[in-house]
């Protein structure tokens, strides 16, 4: 399946009243892909994907589009990037918010979280699978739309344009844990009894976007990967198995008392086990050239609350685990009652933003009403090697119920830093 493109006029009456209607007492870009200019709003105009088009939330028309051939040159101080959230507060998918670093600030009280600084698009997704969600480039993906989309949903966050790629063949298979990552303009997508990789997009004169089928399966299911990390050579992915069994000759794997730690070549498309060990990190750890180390969420107990990190190991891997270490600053509290989830964001140069979700205290009830708390930071070692934060850290915050009775699988909220 080809992907969709649409566009408007700019010039027409009724999406000029719309943007004349609106307050101007702040100036933020509102950033349009087809007429190259950039027009300033107080409050971003809202919009809903179904996987064809996003609409305005007052017109019900499309309002933005990957346009061929209407391409706009963004000026050099607008390329910067933003955190973007993808939260479950619309009772027919997900929206998603933008976060910039203006929008931190060094007061972590969070007595009046503050509304979303940003409401971009609204995407029609299906329910309780936040976890669905990846980033590939600069898209979002909604990897398990509605069952009546045509295929995935993907937002650009550069031109703010929507486009539609195909679908992969595990498309509905929600009961697996999804691994998503997007390595060297390629997205690999490991949901389990699925192994696929997307190649880059291609212009929209040429071919279609397509998935490639990769066998052999790895001998484990994407659900019992604890945690992942791409290799600073740009093709290799580490992948950490918690609780697996081999089973040599048989097509299904089973779960054991197995922890290993395996690797898949992009290039070769090839699983490589290399040792029965665990990476240190619960998730998606990243990369850090500064530090030149592996970092992310401790995964051990001991360790719960704290970011670690980790030599980084050659691409053919090793035999033992690399030498780790435990951060000094402790960023939530995983017994607190209130806690849900957490993510580590990587946002370039040694900083990072810790991602967490709670409930408030007057929610007790079964509780619909989530706080979600931003913060801010940089790693560097101390004088002792030590890692620690350095300077101080910034906050954000905001609040968001959820609108419906569906429970998500999985507590962790989805940010990304494009």
């Amino acid at each position: 399946m080809s992907k969709r493109h649409l566009c408007i006029d700019l010039d027409d009456p009724e999406i000029g009243e719309i943007h004349s209607a609106r307050e101007l007492t702040s100036k933020r870009p509102f950033l349009a892909r087809c007429s190259g200019l950039l027009a300033e709003h107080n409050q971003p105009l809202l919009g809903r994907c179904s996987g064809l088009f996003a609409e305005s939330e007052t017109t019900k028309r499309p309002f933005l589009g990957g346009c061929p051939g209407h391409t706009a040159t963004l000026p050099e101080q607008q390329q910067r990037k933003y955190l973007f959230l993808v939260l479950n507060d619309w009772d027919r998918g997900y929206s998603i918010y933008r976060v910039g670093e203006d929008d931190f600030d060094a007061d972590a009280s969070l007595n009046a979280p503050r509304p979303a600084v940003s409401l971009l698009v609204r995407i029609v997704a299906q329910h309780a699978y936040s976890r669905s969600f990846a980033s590939h480039g600069t898209k979002i993906m909604a990897m398990y739309p509605a069952e009546s989309s045509p295929g995935i949903p993907a937002f650009d966050t550069n031109t703010m344009g929507m486009t539609v790629c195909p679908c992969p063949m595990s498309r509905g298979h929600c009961g697996s844990k999804p691994l998503y990552a997007s390595v060297s303009g390629r997205l690999l997508a490991f949901v389990y009894p699925f192994l696929e990789v997307l190649g880059p997009e291609p212009p929209p004169t040429e071919e279609s976007w397509s998935w490639i089928s990769m066998e052999p399966m790895p001998p484990f299911e994407s659900t019992l990967v604890n945690s992942y990390v791409v290799h600073p050579d740009g093709r290799t992915i580490f992948v950490s198995v918690k609780g697996y069994k081999l089973n040599p000759g048989l097509s299904l794997p089973f779960r054991g008392d197995q922890n290993s730690t395996f690797t898949f070549d992009m290039e070769s498309h090839k699983w490589t086990h290399i040792g029965d060990w665990l990476l240190p990190f619960k998730g998606q750890a990243y990369y850090d050239q500064e530090l030149d180390a592996w970092v992310g969420l401790c995964f051990y107990k001991k360790g719960a609350g704290h970011i670690c990190c980790c030599d980084v190991p050659p691409a053919t891997g090793c035999m033992t685990m690399p030498v780790w270490k435990l951060g000094v600053d402790i960023f939530f509290d995983v017994n607190s009652k209130r806690h849900l989830g957490t993510t580590l964001v990587y946002m370039d140069n040694s900083r990072f933003c810790l991602v967490e979700t709670s409930t408030p205290k007057d929610d007790d009830f079964y509780p619909r009403l989530r706080l979600v708390k931003m913060t801010s930071f940089q790693l560097k070692y101390g004088k002792e090697g030590e890692l620690r934060v350095s300077g101080r850290c910034t906050y954000a915050s905001m609040a968001y119920q959820i609108p419906h009775e569906h429970v998500d699988v999985t507590l962790n909220p989805v940010a990304f830093w494009m």
